[in-house]
Order: structure tokens, then sequence, then C-alpha cells
């Protein structure tokens, strides 16, 4: 598990990294409207990419027999579908500006409806062949020159316009620096074919990945959508960003371990598949720990430190927000381990608890933004319980899924009461003491143990 854990975990932490010094830097140069504008045009954008997600991809690395017969089928769809998504989104720029109020969005909404064309022409085998074999240094590969190109398309534009479209732009960018880089890790030449009979093995297996694809963007989405709406660019410009943060790195994190681990799950036994979730979880608390402490226990002073002055706001709403990153973390856990086992159904009952909950409570203050991130994070809060039902359906035993919370509970408390006496260095003792915590109860490290897995065997 060495391996793919070391790409998979480097193509996550550059992608971030790239992200964190985009966001830095751009937040120098440009306006909190002109993230909100720009956000508003992605929304939109992100919208019908995940509304329309086929799951194609985690269908023919989930099926058992020769899947590489799908290749063709699986390639014309994916650019039929990013074709017709392009020309839709550049149809709908009008609604979707008078829905924001604002003419810019309009005009940015055009120009994002651009990317579906690269990101549509990305070789879809590359992700099938990578993941199936743990081949993840192909996907580094990729993802590395995308957030590479971003980071830099972004500087360049910023500098030539000095307003949103460099974060347009710069998106632009890096789906054809992505289109190229998909065929150089991994040549194909598609086939003038398509089978009605894979498209159908394929649908009847990414359509339950379709609904958390679906809920996801809700989750992700939705919060901004109605702080955009109902209080404004600039007040989304600073929601924007403090989401970016609170959840730049655990549910980031939390995707990379996931990605490793569907494929396991899909040739383990239930031992092993039990094991495996037992280090998954306590990985993730740990991780988790790392980045909600500065976060949350510390979050005017990480705001001042990485947006500068002007950004005031963005703090007060990055400490639910980051409470919300935490807990999402924990309850994606289901993901790779209900997909493997084939019932990704799993998934998706969990993922409709939280936009139900979420809209409940968020519906009392729809123009308070930072009462919009408190109701995101109840929605999560009441996902985990459904989280654990289903990983309990997958195999998974109580004992195996309460062990891993207790150090980290524990820690969470001595960090609070430690808050009224010191801000920073609370927000600091979360992650060590819960690795302390762990070792004294258990005397092991969910982080280290990972790397132990044995891969199940694969040959091409």
């Amino acid at each position: 598990m060495k391996g793919p854990l070391f790409w998979t975990l480097a193509s996550r932490v550059s992608i971030q990294l790239f992200a964190l010094l985009r966001i830095a830097v751009l937040a120098r140069i440009l306006k909190p409207y002109d993230f909100g504008v720009a956000t508003s045009a992605f929304i939109a954008y992100q919208m019908l990419d995940m509304m329309t997600f086929t799951g194609f991809t985690t269908a023919l690395t989930a099926y058992r027999g020769d899947f590489r017969k799908g290749y063709s089928t699986l390639w014309w769809s994916t650019v039929l579908r990013g074709l017709s998504l392009a020309l839709l989104l550049y149809a709908l720029a009008d609604v979707i500006g008078r829905f924001f109020n604002d003419p810019n969005v309009a005009y940015t909404t055009r120009l994002v409806a651009l990317a579906f064309i690269p990101y549509s022409l990305v070789n879809p085998t590359m992700v099938v062949e990578a993941s199936r074999f743990f081949r993840f240094e192909k996907i580094f590969v990729v993802e590395f020159g995308e957030a590479l190109m971003y980071f830099l398309g972004a500087l360049v534009f910023a500098r030539i316009f000095g307003d949103f479209r460099a974060l347009v732009f710069g998106f632009v960018v890096a789906g054809f620096t992505k289109l190229v880089l998909s065929y150089i890790v991994q040549p194909y030449l598609p086939r003038l074919s398509f089978s009605m009979t894979w498209l159908r093995r394929m649908f009847s297996f990414g359509i339950w990945v379709n609904f958390t694809f679906v809920l996801n963007f809700l989750l992700m989405y939705l919060d901004r959508t109605i702080v955009g709406k109902f209080a404004g660019q600039t007040a989304l410009g600073h929601y924007s960003n403090a989401q970016r943060f609170a959840f730049l790195a655990p549910p980031q994190i939390s995707s990379m371990l996931s990605r490793v681990l569907f494929p396991y799950f899909v040739s383990a036994d239930d031992s092993e598949s039990e094991r495996a979730y037992g280090v998954y979880l306590r990985t993730v608390l740990l991780i988790g720990a790392l980045f909600f402490g500065p976060m949350f226990f510390w979050n005017r002073g990480f705001i001042n430190l990485t947006l500068g002055p002007g950004w005031e706001h963005a703090a007060e709403i990055l400490r639910p927000l980051s409470l919300a990153g935490l807990l999402a973390m924990v309850s994606n856990t289901i993901s790779p381990i209900s997909q493997g086992k084939s019932m990704p159904r799993l998934d998706v009952f969990r993922l409709t608890v939280v936009p139900l909950v979420f809209i409940l409570f968020a519906v009392r203050e729809l123009h308070s933004s930072v009462w919009i991130a408190w109701s995101l994070a109840l929605g999560y809060a009441a996902s985990i319980p459904v989280s654990f039902w289903g990983i309990g359906r997958c195999g998974v035993s109580l004992r195996t899924l309460l062990l891993p919370l207790v150090p980290f509970s524990g820690a969470l408390l001595i960090s609070a009461l430690l808050y009224p006496l010191n801000a920073l260095v609370s927000a600091l003792s979360l992650a060590p003491l819960t690795a302390l915590l762990e070792l004294l109860l258990f005397r092991r490290l969910g982080a280290l143990e990972l790397v132990n897995l044995r891969l199940p065997s694969a040959t091409e």
C-alpha cells in the first residue's frame, strides 16, 4: 500500500498546496467581489457537471470481468456529455446572471462553459487503468500538471485583467493541460464503436454513483448559492474562501485515501475489509485533528495569516465551516467500502440526510452567512449515525467503528479546556494530543498502519 498511498498523497498535497497559494496570492490582487462572481459561475458549472455525472469510470473499475471492452463506450459517452454541457451552460448564462442579480455572473458563466470542452476530452481510461492496477503515479502526473497550470494561469491573467476573469481563464488553461497529460501517461485511440450493452451495464452501477455526486453538489454548492443569492457577491467572496480553507485538506485527504481503498475493498474479504476500515477511520481522525484545530480554535489568526487585512468576516465563517469539514471527513468514510462492496446506495442514504437537515436550519436566517455555515455543520453531524449504520451493513463491527473515536474525543475535550488560556496553544494541541492518546490507549497509529495493508494481487 506504500506506493499507491505515496502517489495519491503527493497528488492531493500538490493540488491543495497550489490551491492555497492561488488563494493567498490572488486575495491580495483581487477583491472579495471578484471571488464571489467567479464562484457563482463555478457553481453553475459544477451543478451541470455533477448532476449529469455518469459514474462510468467507477463502474468499470469495480467490474470483475474484461472491463477494457467497455472503453470505447466510456470514451464516446464522456465526450458527448461534455460537449452537450458546454452548449447548455453557454445558453443558460443570462438566466444564471439574473438569478444572482449580477450581469458579470452571466458574462463569467459563458467563459466557464469553455472549460467543458477540454475536460470532456480528458482520457477516461487513464483513471480506470490507474485505479484498477494501483498505478496512481499516472494520476499524480496529470493532477500535478493541472494544479500547477491553474495557479500559474490564474496569476498571469490576474496581472493582465485584475478581476474575476483571472480565475476563469486559469481554470480553462488547467483543463487543456489535463487533456494533454492524460493521453501522454495513458495513450489511447478510441474506436468508432458504441455498445448499448456496456452502456446499460455501466449505468446500472453508475446511477448510484451519480446520486452521490448530485447530493455532493448540494453539499458543496447549495450553501454558497444561498449566500450569493441572499447576501450578495461580496459576502459570497468571504464565504467561498473560508470554505476553501475549511475543506482544503481534511475532506481532500479523506478522498485521497478513499481513492486507494476503493479498489482494495473490491478484492478484499470481509475480515481484511474490517481491519482496513478501522485503520482508515483512525487515519482520518488523526489527519482531521491536525487541520481542524487551527481553523476552529485560532480562526482569526489563521485568516489574518493567510488572506491578510480586509477578510475579517471570513474568520467568523471559518469556525463552523471547519467543523463541517471535519464531520464531512468522518461521514465520507462510508464511500470506498460501500462502493467496493457493490452497495453504493448506502452512501446515497447517508448523503440524503445532509441537505435535508441543512435546509431545515438554513431557512431560519438566509441572509446570515455565518448561520448558513453552522447549518451545514449540523447537516453533516446528522449524517454520521446514518453513515455508521451503512458501514455496519458492509460488515464492520460497532467496536471497530467506535474505538478510534476515543482518543480524538479526549484530545478535543482537553484542547477546548485550553482555549480560554490561549487560542493558539489550544489549536496546536489537538493533533499531538490525539496521537499521544492513540499511542497510550492502543499503542498504534492509524496513519502508520495504513501503509502496512497488503494490496490484493492484480495483474494486467
